[in-house]
């Protein structure tokens, strides 16, 4: 078993070794926390610097450990500000390898996308190639960085559970981490969209401007790994279908895929997984010469490099962000980005004398 899985173990498992690992890391979780308390307080105080970037920002992150959604949104609000005629840089640290970086310009073929630790570096680079606004994925807790926007993104499946701090749990930080930021997207895979809307409701109001969205995460369409014409979600009714992940909720993955319709065997590895060959023999033992795999766009990235032929038929399931909640309210937040990327120019001041326009 992996770290990752592991890890998914001893955060969410209910037995009483589960429970057990979780009693003896409070210890260490309390002395994360009170890192992060004084960190946050040093920056809150002003005894840190927190520094603008060169271009309006939006930043995007989560107070819990993978598996909420964060990619698929912050590709969501850089489409969005394509949409607008605004050409977004995407910032990412570049976490193992660079898949997320893949994604996203899969995702958002308009888009710069920098995969730099050294974030302002990033901007830099994303600028000096065209970019007119920022758009960072995963900066919630980079409080040496001040966009000019920023969103948390929550789980709408594991929103209720308790917040075991890391190491015992996955939360980075609780719920006082929402005062920093201007709203608030709950996202949902299997949950209902009622109960996501709820959930944005009530963590709303812990924002800074009472914005709180829902948003669908939804199979939309299968695209062969290899390349080929792609297949509506609904094509897995009734099939067999080997689901092979290395992200931070598998389980979320498979229950997706049955929601299609399919009847789903997962075979996961521990988030961002680095993919060789001999990883590929279970999957393709438990799907048979003519099954069916099925894997997630971040996952492609590692996969596609180590898919031999011929094998299994390998479909990546891509997701569409459908927000169902607040639209109205995130749609202002991206119009206000989208003017501040386009300043409109005072038609007063480029008609009048400079002189005259300084006595009046």
């Amino acid at each position: 078993m992996d770290r990752a899985a592991l890890a998914q173990l001893v955060w969410r498992g209910t037995s009483p070794g589960a429970r057990l690992v979780r009693v003896v890391l409070l210890a260490p979780a309390m002395v994360y926390r009170t890192a992060v308390a004084v960190r946050n307080t040093a920056y809150d105080r002003g005894l840190l610097r927190s520094r603008r970037l060169p271009k309006p920002a939006l930043g995007v992150g989560n107070i819990a450990v993978g598996g909420v959604g964060k990619t698929p949104v912050a590709a969501y609000l850089a489409g969005e500000l394509v949409r607008r005629g605004v050409r977004p840089g995407i910032l990412l640290r570049g976490y193992r390898g660079g898949d997320e970086a893949e994604e996203h310009r899969a995702r958002t073929p308009e888009a710069v996308v920098v995969a730099d630790p050294d974030r302002r570096r990033g901007a830099a680079q994303a600028v000096a190639a065209g970019a007119q606004a920022l758009v960072l994925d995963d900066c919630l807790q980079r409080r040496d960085l001040k966009p000019d926007a920023l969103l948390a993104v929550v789980a709408a499946e594991t929103a209720g559970e308790r917040m075991w701090p890391l190491p015992a749990g996955p939360w980075r930080e609780g719920l006082r981490a929402l005062g920093r930021c201007d709203g608030v997207v709950v996202t949902y895979k299997t949950a209902p969209a009622d109960v996501a809307a709820a959930i944005a409701r009530r963590l709303a109001p812990r924002t800074r401007t009472g914005l709180g969205a829902a948003a669908g995460l939804e199979i939309a369409r299968l695209v062969p790994l290899t390349g080929g014409t792609p297949l509506a979600g609904a094509w897995l009714y009734g099939r067999d279908v080997v689901a092979v992940c290395g992200i931070g909720e598998p389980a979320l993955f498979r229950s997706q895929l049955e929601r299609l319709g399919a009847r789903v065997r997962l075979v996961a590895f521990g988030d961002h997984h680095r993919y060789v060959p001999s990883d590929l023999t279970a999957p393709f033992a438990a799907a048979g010469p003519d099954g069916v795999v099925v894997t997630t766009a971040k996952d492609a990235v590692r996969l596609r490099p180590v898919w031999p032929e011929p094998a299994p038929a390998c479909f990546v399931a891509e997701l569409d962000v459908r927000v169902t909640c607040g639209e109205d309210e995130l749609a202002l937040l991206l119009d206000q980005l989208g003017r501040a990327a386009h300043p409109r120019p005072n038609p007063v001041a480029a008609v009048e004398p400079p002189d005259r326009r300084m006595s009046t």
